[in-house]
């Protein structure tokens, strides 16, 4: 936070639109890239390009600045990693979170964390949608055919927002996090009362929520269909993202491109780098990534080592791929070289593999080949690095990517990557030939499965990266569609339950 929007411009580079967006009344955090003339040391970035940054928006953050020596301050979150924002002053004084605490006498009803946006094509993305944006309503469609029901949706598992929609509005929730925390969850019931009570309603005709049947928000949702006797809908998750885009863009039909971590397929599969068409009252999967075996399951994207290995055994046979492995990347397995073996026997026996589309996993990959990163230790850490690493190219190593069947082949993307990377080719150059690999032949997948609709949209958390965005935005366009990406909604898993709602006013 800095105290001024002339000093934030001393350390980073800022546009027109980034400028108006620091000083506006909402007063998000603005993630942009730093200046050659950025002081501060390098692990305030965490190995990223970019930092977000704010300006003071409550008195005593002018009162900070008024009584420091100091024109930018490093400003955290109140609250334990992965759980709610601290509101309690007893608790927070006896967690001891900081060395000094101020704190006063007014019980904090309602927390709302800060929003954070970024500018892709030069227009505001939404990360978070949360403080100074919320509860304000998003306005569905009017030419959508929608029905008079009122309706809770409880979004996905990670990055939650939920929302309440009645008549022609849904009312999104502020930022409320990983509801696989029970204290998280817990917030989630709290959160709905309070928009509850603002808006005047106690019980709904539609609970809707995520396909997967483990998600603690699609329990809570049989739950509450049980309390308001009201009908269950479950909504797929890419289906949800593509209708909360096109209903930013007034979209009637469309071809999108989702592309994100993971979200719960209809053949019960994790899918994460989809081509569907939807009219908004129904959807259709028409293409992806091809598939990868999973091995260990969520510890493949902790530990993403694992992915590579899964995704080259479609390349390399599995003697030459273990003497890569072990003289290449042994120092990214948790375990080393026993790992390798485990993992490679793994994929032979499809012992506890799960099956994954996703694009972020193939993103994570490309991180490991490139030695960049080998642990995600917070959402969408390898992909970020990669991202990073990318933005320094002048001269993007071309990639040719390979459609067969209706998938785009990952693998081989992912094989000439490793291939260059053991020729000692510039790490730099590698990651961003392989970024505009992956986004023209998901974009070039759209196209192909675009006949009689001229729209083609962008949506899912890998849309966050500027590069890609752009990429997809430049192919798409030049080859005569029109392209849509979020407005007044995340790209992520925070505009999930915007979708849900939505679906949920136009079924039928």
């Amino acid at each position: 936070m800095s105290k001024d929007l002339e000093t934030v411009e001393n350390y980073a580079i800022l546009s027109e639109n980034e400028k108006k967006a620091l000083t506006s009344r909402e007063r998000p955090i603005v993630v942009v890239k730093g200046s050659e003339n950025y002081p501060f040391p390098d692990n305030l970035t965490g190995g990223l390009h970019t930092i977000g940054v704010m300006l003071p928006y409550s008195p005593m953050h002018y009162l900070l600045f008024d009584d420091s020596s100091s024109d930018t301050l490093v400003m955290t979150s109140a609250n334990i990693p992965g759980e709610p924002m601290l509101i309690d002053s007893n608790e927070i004084i006896n967690l001891e979170v900081a060395d000094y605490s101020l704190v006063h006498n007014r019980k904090i009803l309602n927390r709302c964390d800060d929003s954070v946006v970024r500018f892709r094509n030069d227009e505001l993305s939404f990360i978070r949608r949360s403080r100074g944006y919320t509860p304000t309503p998003v306005e569905i469609c009017s030419n959508y055919n929608i029905n008079d029901l009122d309706v809770l949706s409880l979004g996905p598992e990670l990055d939650v927002t939920f929302s309440i929609a009645t008549k022609n509005l849904v009312y999104p929730s502020q930022h409320i996090g990983n509801t696989n925390k029970f204290k998280t969850l817990e917030f989630l019931k709290t959160a709905i009362t309070h928009l509850e009570n603002i808006l005047k309603i106690n019980t709904y005709d539609i609970i809707a929520c995520d396909l997967h049947p483990n998600f603690f928000t699609t329990k809570l949702g049989i739950d509450l269909a049980e309390k308001y006797d009201a009908e269950l809908l479950q909504v797929q998750h890419h289906y949800a993202h593509a209708v909360s885009l096109m209903n930013d863009n007034e979209c009637l039909e469309a071809v999108v491109i989702a592309a994100d971590g993971v979200g719960y397929g209809d053949d019960n599969t994790s899918w994460g780098g989809e081509i569907l068409y939807s009219d908004v009252e129904s959807y259709k999967r028409l293409a992806s990534l091809e598939a990868h075996k999973m091995p260990g399951g969520d510890q493949a994207t902790k530990y993403p080592a694992r992915m590579l290995a899964s995704i080259l055994s479609n390349e390399y046979e599995k003697s030459e791929l273990e003497k890569i492995l072990k003289e290449n990347y042994s120092h990214l397995f948790k375990y080393g070289e026993k790992e390798v073996e485990m993992v490679l026997k793994q994929l032979d026996s499809n012992l506890n593999v799960g099956i994954s589309t996703s694009t972020g996993r193939v993103l994570d990959s490309v991180a490991v080949a490139l030695d960049i990163c080998g642990e995600r230790t917070y959402e969408g850490e390898c992909s970020m690095k990669l991202e990073s690493v990318a933005s320094k190219s002048t001269n993007p190593l071309a990639i040719d990517f390979e459609i067969k069947d209706n998938k785009l082949l990952s693998s081989s993307i992912l094989k000439t990557v490793v291939e260059n990377y053991l020729k000692g080719v510039s790490k730099k150059d590698i990651a961003a030939g392989a970024q505009i690999a992956v986004a023209k032949g998901l974009s070039q997948l759209a196209i192909e499965n675009a006949s009689n609709v001229d729209t083609i949209g962008a949506t899912g958390g890998v849309f966050y990266n500027e590069s890609i965005s752009s990429t997809c935005k430049d192919y798409i366009t030049k080859n005569g569609y029109n392209f849509i990406q979020h407005k007044n909604s995340c790209s992520g898993d925070g505009s999930v339950s915007v979708g849900q709602a939505i679906v949920s006013k136009v079924k039928k």
